[in-house]
């Protein structure tokens, strides 16, 4: 099991997944890039949506098929041939936490927007690079290499608020929503602070307060 597929069986989806799974829009016919082992494209299936699940890795590919209930592709979302290969138009296509692990992210999302269907949404999701936890490592001088996070030493781009905008809105997309994903504050550990202050302080500070940014968006100028 990979790394992420163990922190969901342990603590199950993430905020950011929440995100996403909420943006789906109704009935859609669903590509969850990176399907990983699954776990995503099982809750799109739960929900009631026809999911193909694209995976370059064949052992997470074969975990995910395990689980049933939704279509698995072994291939690379890099390569043309295999997005090719993919059988229609999809109303909802899902980059979670997976353009910071491409050499070139602004190479596919063209690609892969010209594959959402009349009305469809392009749902992508990214680790911000300007966190403060990620600043006080800056501060400090170091830069961690970790198993996951925004320091997964997998990552090969890294995003703030404004590149990962610039990036959807230069491959010819208009965000349509973003929302800031909280995670624990500076000296929380040691002070209870009151429901809510997390996402509040997200929402009023993105660029410092969110740990990811979850971003919908359509092709520039489709209804």
């Amino acid at each position: 099991m990979s790394v992420y597929g163990a922190l969901v069986a342990r603590d199950g989806l993430s905020d950011a997944h929440a995100a996403m799974l909420a943006a789906v829009p109704a009935g859609a016919r669903v590509l969850d890039v990176g399907c990983a082992s699954g776990y995503l494209a099982e809750a799109l299936a739960a929900r009631g949506h026809a999911v193909v699940g694209l995976e370059r890795d064949p052992d997470a590919a074969a975990a995910a098929r395990e689980r049933g209930g939704f279509e698995v592709v072994t291939g690379d979302v890099t390569d043309a041939g295999d997005l090719a290969a993919l059988d229609g138009d999809f109303g909802a296509i899902l980059c979670g936490d997976v353009l910071e692990h491409l050499a070139d992210p602004a190479f596919v999302l063209p690609v892969l927007g010209a594959r959402l269907a009349r009305g469809g949404v392009l749902i992508v999701s990214l680790p911000n690079a300007a966190h403060w936890t990620a600043r006080r490592a800056l501060l400090r001088g170091r830069f961690p290499q970790e198993d996951h996070g925004i320091f997964d030493r997998t990552h090969l781009r890294f995003f703030t608020r404004a590149t990962a905008r610039d990036l959807l809105e230069s491959a010819g997309l208009q965000v349509l929503t973003e929302r800031a994903v909280p995670a624990p504050l500076p000296l929380e550990a040691h002070v209870r602070l009151p429901d809510g202050v997390r996402a509040a302080a997200a929402r009023r500070w993105p660029q410092l307060f969110a740990l990811q940014f979850v971003f919908v968006a359509r092709a520039r100028g489709a209804a």
